[in-house]
């Protein structure tokens, strides 16, 4: 049985803060961007990871299936 648990969506929320923050402050610094940039990047990356991580969970679930699938005949 599979179950998401609150560990991971921390791990995943700290992942898309950390590549977030790195994103912002290059554009910040680097193009002068003011800090909404900064806050977009931030939640646009956390989206970003939580995209990633559910289409790899899928895929993961998709194989399990198709193994078992492959057993029975």
């Amino acid at each position: 049985m599979y179950s998401v648990t609150l560990q991971k969506i921390l791990i995943y929320i700290g992942w898309g803060i950390i590549i977030g923050a790195i994103i912002g402050f290059s554009a910040v610094l680097g193009f002068d961007l003011d800090g909404s940039v900064f806050v977009l990047s931030i939640f646009l990356s956390i989206f970003g990871v939580f995209l990633a991580a559910m289409y790899a969970e899928l895929y993961h679930i998709r194989e399990a299936v198709n193994k078992q699938r492959r057993e029975h005949k």
